[in-house]
């Protein structure tokens, strides 16, 4: 595998979920991750990213304008990166380069869509796990890195494999790249086995609903909002709590329009016991959003034994079947304000038979399942060459 996931994120979704596969692999798959240095969370946990920062070493810990300068400058050009010399060097990438050009593997996951491999992979094959195609779906309508739609373009139709993280998202790639489905193999997202123990006195916010992730467009964070604000004019002590990045201006306008500005309350969280505290404490987790390539936030929810509300769209009835409940978007069905509204007239027994139903559908995503398909997409692409 490459850094590219782990360069590109501290903490998140896809540098999370590779780093989970890569603790979980099989015995006999001697993964090689080539990391000089990280400050990916998860990589840390694992003790799989030094403590080093070689900038801060090359400032002796006090970094100036001048000194960055001058150790992006020579840093690049000793790498041999002379088109990126005004530029932070990518230590890991340019290691696994390194690597890549050494040809001593049988199989290269890249963890990201940036195709700087292809001048340095030679022959070997290449699996490439495609997590949504929400940029394909959505170009036309919002604003997306063109280097993750041109990455995408260049590198699926020449990807030995395809691993999709959903039914769903396999559709997608055949619709939209006219890939073979036997291509195309689905190895759903899974959680650990750690049980979780809720911090005692966790609760911090008294009833609230909790929201969590990005708040793009197609999040639907706004008709979330359009919705649940009945909910809050009907009971006075509920919350609303949202992690992620701070409101930006327009949703800060969104939440003073809808007269409750001051029952949202943001934060950000990092470490995981504190984000399953919140689904644990939580009367409810929404997640609204208009299209997911799977939805680990479901599975997280599922952890911590919280009651999960689902927009009926995407892969979402996919992953959760009937161990959740739904409202529409779309007016078939009832709507959010009315699930909520149902949800919070619940009985302890009510709310704990549903709990139960989703515990039973979390045992489908089991990590250790995860990374051994997996393994099992390696071993074929690698013995397919070979017989090739």
């Amino acid at each position: 595998m490459d850094s590219q996931a782990f360069d590109m994120q501290t903490h998140g979704g896809v540098s999370r979920s590779f780093a989970e596969l890569i603790s979980h692999m099989p015995k006999d798959i001697n993964l090689c991750l080539p990391i000089v240095e990280s400050r990916n969370v998860y990589l840390k946990k694992m003790g799989l990213a030094p403590d080093k920062d070689y900038y801060m070493e090359y400032c002796n810990g006090h970094p100036t304008s001048l000194k960055r300068f001058c150790y992006k400058f020579t840093t690049n050009i000793k790498t041999g990166h002379f088109r990126r010399w005004d530029r932070m060097p990518q230590l890991s990438l340019f290691e696994a380069e390194r690597k890549l050009v050494q040809g001593e593997f049988d199989v290269f996951h890249p963890t990201y869509y940036n195709p700087y491999f292809l001048r340095k992979i030679g022959c070997k094959p290449f699996v490439l796990t495609v997590h949504d195609m929400i940029a394909e779906l959505y170009s036309n309508t919002y604003r997306f890195r063109d280097g993750q739609l041109n990455g995408k373009r260049k590198l699926i139709p020449l990807a030995s494999h395809i691993i999709a993280v959903s039914e769903h998202t396999k559709q997608d790639i055949v619709n939209l790249f006219g890939i073979a489905p036997e291509k195309i193999s689905v190895i759903y997202h899974g959680i650990d086995k750690n049980p979780y123990v809720p911090v005692s006195g966790g609760n911090a916010y008294g009833r609230y609903i909790l929201y969590v992730g990005g708040r793009n467009k197609y999040k639907n964070f706004s008709r979330f909002v359009h919705d649940i604000t009945p909910v809050l004019n009907n009971h006075p002590d509920l919350l609303v709590v949202c992690t992620g990045k701070p409101f930006r201006k327009e949703e800060l306008r969104l939440l003073q329009d809808s007269g409750f500005i001051n029952r949202y309350k943001q934060l950000f969280v990092e470490y995981n016991q504190e984000l399953l505290d919140l689904y644990h404490y939580a009367q409810a987790f929404v997640y609204p959003s208009e299209y997911e390539g799977f939805g680990i936030p479901i599975l997280e929810a599922y952890k911590a034994g919280c009651p999960v509300v689902l927009n009926r769209a995407s892969c979402f009835p996919e992953i959760a079947g009937n161990a959740a409940i739904y409202f529409g978007f779309d007016g078939n069905g009832q709507s959010l304000q009315e699930r909520i509204e149902d949800l919070l007239s619940w009985t302890p027994d009510q709310r704990e038979q549903l709990i139960c139903c989703q515990r039973q559908r979390l045992q489908r995503y089991n990590l250790e399942n995860t990374a051994r398909k997996l393994a099992g997409v390696y071993r074929k692409v690698a013995l397919s060459t070979v017989e090739g």
